[in-house]
C-alpha cells in the first residue's frame, strides 16, 4: 500500500490516509485537487454545498483580472450568495498585520467559505484567516509560483519578520494550467526554483537525521524527489509554457505541500536554502526595497548551499550526497532562471551577512548550522561572496 502512494496521480492525493512504515499515519485533508487545462469548470462542482451560504472570494488586482473577475460574474449569474474583496494596492501584497487586518475587518460575519483567488501571499493570507475564524478556504491558483497551495503553515510578515505560522489545509485547490501557463515567466521561474530548493532541503533534512537522529521519513523523501525529478527531468520546456511541464511544475509543488502536511512542518520543502531566501526578504522588507520572488530566491540560494556543502565535503558524513553545485547551475541554464545573487538584485553585504546569520532564522539543523559548529561561517561567507561579487 505504502509504496503505491509513489504511483498516485496528483487528484488522487486528496483525502489520502494511510500509515506509514515510519510510524506515523500521514493525512490529507484536502477534499479536491484539481488540477488540468479545464480545472476551472469543475469549481462550481466543488462549491455546490455552499450554493446557499455565504462565500467571500478575495483577490487582488492582478488576480482579479486574471480570473477573479470572470469567476465573480459567473458565481452572481448563478445566483450564489457571494461577497468580494480585492486588494488593490500599489505595490506589491505583502503577507503582513495590515493585510490580514483589513481581510479581518472586510470578512462578512456569516461566512461560510472563503474563495481565494492567487498564487502565494492572497493563499498565504486566506489559509490563516481560514484557520484563525475557522472558515473553510478553496484556492484557485493563479500562477505555479510557490509549493504552499497544500501546505498547512503561513509564512506571514509580523512586525519586520518572516515567521511561519500553523494555519490549515484547503478544502479545495483548483488549478487551470490554460491559466497557470500565461502567468508571467519571472512567478514560473520561481515556482521552479522552489522546487529546485528540494535538493537541499531534503540533503539538510538527512544531515540532521544522521547527526541529531531528528525524524526522518523515506515515504515522504521519495515522493518529492520523484514529483522534483519531473520537473526536472522537463526544465528546458519550461521557457516555452508548455501545458504538460506547467501541470508537472504544479502538481510538484502541490506535492512539496502535501509532504509539509505528512511531517506536521516544512522540514521536506525547506532547509537553508530558505532560511538565506527569508534573510534577504527580511534585509529588503526593512530597508523598504523591493525583493525578487521568494522561489527566485530560493533557486539562487539552492547554488547557495550546494557550495557550502561543497567547502564541507571533508566534514560531512559518508552517507551525505549532495547535489553538485555546476549540475545546480545546469539545470537553471536549461530554465533562463537567474542563479547568481548579485544578478537577483541581493546587495553584497546583505549576502555576507546572511551567510554568517541566516541560521538565526529558524531553529533548525542543516548544513549552516553544521559550518557554525566548526567556526566556518565567517570564512564561507567571504569566500562566496567573492565568487558571486
Amino acid at each position: 500500500m505504502i509504496d503505491d502512494i509513489l504511483k498516485l496521480g496528483i487528484n488522487e492525493m486528496a483525502n489520502l490516509n494511510f500509515d506509514c512504515y515510519c510510524g506515523k499515519t500521514h493525512k490529507v485533508h484536502i477534499e479536491n485537487i484539481i488540477v488540468n487545462e479545464s480545472a476551472l469548470k469543475d469549481l462550481e462542482r466543488v462549491l455546490a454545498g455552499f450554493k446557499d451560504k455565504s462565500i467571500f472570494l478575495v483577490a487582488d488586482k492582478n488576480t482579479y483580472k486574471v480570473c477573479g473577475e470572470k469567476i465573480e460574474k459567473e458565481l452572481k449569474k448563478k445566483r450564489y450568495n457571494l461577497k468580494s474583496y480585492v486588494f488593490y494596492t500599489n505595490s506589491d501584497l505583502v503577507p503582513d498585520e495590515k493585510s490580514i487586518g483589513r481581510l479581518i475587518i472586510e470578512v462578512p460575519k456569516n461566512t461560510s467559505l472563503i474563495l481565494a483567488i492567487g498564487s502565494g501571499t492572497i493563499n498565504d493570507i486566506c489559509r490563516f484567516i481560514s484557520y484563525k475564524l475557522d472558515i473553510p478556504y478553496i484556492i484557485v491558483a493563479t500562477a505555479p509560483s510557490m509549493d504552499g497551495y497544500a501546505s498547512t503553515v503561513s509564512p506571514l510578515i509580523v512586525e519586520g519578520f518572516k515567521m511561519t505560522y500553523e494555519a490549515v489545509y484547503p478544502k479545495a485547490i483548483i488549478a487551470d494550467t490554460n491559466i497557470l501557463k500565461e502567468a508571467p515567466l519571472e512567478m514560473i521561474h520561481a515556482g521552479f526554483g522552489d522546487i529546485l530548493g528540494k535538493y537541499t532541503s531534503l540533503t539538510d533534512w538527512k544531515l540532521s537525521k544522521i547527526i541529531n537522529n531528528e525524524y526522518y521519513c523515506q515515504t515522504t523523501v521519495n515522493l518529492v524527489e520523484k514529483a522534483r525529478e519531473k520537473c526536472v527531468e522537463n526544465a528546458e520546456r519550461i521557457k516555452n509554457r508548455d501545458e504538460k511541464i506547467i501541470r508537472q511544475l504544479t502538481e510538484a509543488l502541490i506535492v512539496s505541500g502535501i509532504a509539509i502536511g505528512f511531517i506536521g512542518y516544512s522540514r521536506p520543502a525547506s532547509g537553508a536554502e530558505h532560511h538565506l531566501a527569508h534573510y534577504w526578504e527580511i534585509a529588503a522588507l526593512r530597508n523598504n526595497q523591493p525583493h525578487p520572488l521568494h522561489g527566485n530566491s530560493v533557486g539562487a540560494a539552492t547554488l547557495v548551499v550546494s557550495m557550502i556543502y561543497q567547502l564541507m565535503k571533508d566534514k560531512i558524513p559518508n552517507e551525505i550526497d549532495p547535489p553538485d553545485p555546476e549540475y545546480i547551475i545546469s539545470i537553471h541554464e536549461k530554465v533562463g532562471s537567474i542563479y547568481n545573487p548579485r544578478d537577483l538584485g541581493i546587495p553584497e553585504e546583505v549576502f555576507a551577512d546572511s551567510i554568517i546569520h541566516a541560521r538565526e532564522i529558524r531553529n533548525r539543523y542543516t548544513i549552516l548550522q553544521l559550518a557554525y559548529e566548526n567556526n566556518l561561517l565567517e570564512k564561507f561567507s567571504k569566500i562566496l561572496t567573492e565568487e558571486f561579487y
